[in-house]
């Protein structure tokens, strides 16, 4: 398999996140206990196939419930802005914190399931585990933090009560603005979708595979969002 490694000693081909040789015990690598969320983070804008590798190999995969979390909240938010266009202006008839737990729900539901039936599928020609790819995945998602906690916060900042208005759009207040986060925003969906294909190649080494994965992923992501869009914002 393209993603094994064959032990020095005993020439056994072994999965390349093995830390000893499943026959002679020898050692295959240096060992990762945890990782460090701003090493990651840097490793991830530098040189993402290097990150995600010490994410497959790393033996705990900390703070993915905690980017978890924030995933949903950006997810609920784009669906709010595709709603806009999709449904129009209205109220709607629940709360904030109800609409969060429906897309954080949904969210773990789509990201484990699309997690197993890929790893399930890749086991037949690659080393792969759910929990590597249930984790590169969402550390693939980063540019979507990013977008939450700075593009977001401006976007507040600049254009208020505005943001989620069709009386008086953004593009109609402040144009340029208006039109230069939209491009921004639309750049982290492009960043993310370039990440997760760099997360399937360093797991699997597989270009086709990795690329077919990659597209089924980010048109089930965006029907998912429009899907909220259509419904959350609507019970």
């Amino acid at each position: 398999m393209k993603n094994s490694v064959i032990c020095p000693n005993c020439n056994t081909e072994n999965p390349f996140y093995n830390l000893n040789c499943s026959n002679c015990r020898t050692y295959l690598r240096e060992r990762v206990y945890n990782l460090d969320l701003w090493s990651t983070i840097s490793s991830i804008v530098e040189t993402p196939s290097k990150a995600f590798k010490t994410i497959i190999l790393s033996e705990h995969k900390n703070f993915i419930f905690f980017i978890l979390l924030i995933l949903a909240l950006k997810y609920l938010i784009n669906a709010r802005f595709i709603s806009m266009l999709s449904v129009g202006g209205f109220e709607s008839t629940i709360s904030l914190q109800y609409s969060y737990l429906i897309m954080l729900g949904l969210t773990i539901f789509f990201l484990t399931g699309f997690s197993w039936i890929y790893t399930f599928t890749g086991k037949k020609s690659s080393f792969i585990r759910f929990n590597d790819t249930f984790s590169i995945i969402i550390y693939s998602q980063l540019p979507f933090v990013f977008g939450l906690i700075v593009l977001f916060t401006l976007e507040l900042i600049l254009f208020g009560d505005y943001l989620f208005s069709k009386n008086a759009t953004p593009f109609v207040i402040k144009g340029f603005f208006a039109y230069l986060f939209l491009l921004l925003e639309l750049s982290t969906v492009v960043w993310s979708t370039m990440l997760v294909l760099k997360a399937f190649l360093a797991q699997t080494r597989q270009k086709l595979f990795s690329v077919v994965a990659s597209i089924i992923f980010f048109v089930l992501l965006w029907l998912l969002i429009y899907f909220c869009s259509m419904k959350v914002f609507t019970i």
